[in-house]
């Protein structure tokens, strides 16, 4: 099934286009994307990761500026971010912290995945994401690197630099940017968006108490979240969801979008007990 996540991940991403070129541009970022503009107004829309990819791959290209995606993550506030993101950051230390965004994100994606791969001293903070040879993932990539940064600095602090990050492609020559906006070095070519922690600063405490009435338990997160079991069902009901902006969802154009045959189709669905027509 096609690897999913929610329009909320863009952040400023439309707003800063369309500021640099206007909405014809942002259209133009969209419709080479395969996505609807109308996820711009419902941010909770599940949408194929790989749409995501392509929309911020147009964007930096289309606004010649290798730096798009950090700014875009930079700007991102945490209420932009999702609700798991306070969950996450109400653990005590920074290493549990970590390990509750790993599994929250399950939440709302299916594909991509973090990781806090242990090490001699300390840990590797990973987010891996589906590769595809046929799209550019610089942009999209860099703008997770801030929203992994931002995380880690709710416990260590806004000064906190990492002593590198990787980063999944190979260097495109702006190195020194990426240093003067992120304060770590690059790593290129690498599998995964990764930051090396020591246990000292895994094991930081979370620096603010946090009232009783706003504490947040795993089970708040379940409900605000909508979570579905199955990843084909998601893939197919995405896809079915970005076909109703625009028209009623046809059997043809949501294969077509999954790029797959109609018959694929419904014989994946009809193996995990579903029909076109139940979804």
């Amino acid at each position: 099934s096609i690897p999913t996540t929610t329009a909320a991940g863009m952040g400023l991403l439309p707003e800063r286009r369309g500021a640099c070129a206007g909405s014809a541009a942002v259209e133009v970022c969209f419709a080479r994307a395969q996505l609807p503009i109308g996820v711009i107004e419902d941010r909770s829309a599940r949408i194929p990761i790989q749409s995501m990819i392509r929309v911020f791959s147009e964007a930096e290209r289309l606004t010649g500026d290798p730096t798009f995606g950090l700014e875009i993550g930079l700007s991102m506030a945490s209420n932009e971010i999702g609700y798991w993101f306070h969950y996450s950051s109400q653990a005590e230390t920074l290493r549990a912290g970590l390990q509750r965004l790993i599994e929250t994100i399950k939440l709302f994606q299916n594909g991509p995945r973090g990781r806090l791969i242990e090490m001699k001293d300390g840990a590797m903070f990973s987010y891996f994401v589906p590769r595809d040879k046929t799209l550019s993932y610089s942009a999209h990539s860099d703008h997770h690197v801030q929203l992994m940064m931002s995380f880690v600095k709710r416990y260590r602090g806004l000064r906190w630099r990492a002593t590198w990050i990787a980063v999944g492609y190979r260097d495109r020559g702006h190195g020194r940017a990426f240093l003067d906006l992120v304060g770590a070095q690059p790593i290129y070519g690498r599998s995964a968006v990764s930051i090396p922690l020591k246990d000292t600063e895994l094991n930081t405490h979370r620096p603010c108490r946090i009232e009783a009435k706003d504490v947040l338990c795993w089970q708040d997160v379940k409900a605000r979240i909508l979570q579905q079991q199955n990843d084909f069902r998601v893939a197919v009901e995405t896809s079915m969801s970005l076909e109703l902006f625009e028209t009623v969802p046809e059997l043809s154009a949501v294969a077509s979008r999954m790029n797959m045959s109609t018959r694929s189709l419904q014989r994946e669905l009809s193996i995990e007990g579903y029909s076109f027509r139940d979804l």
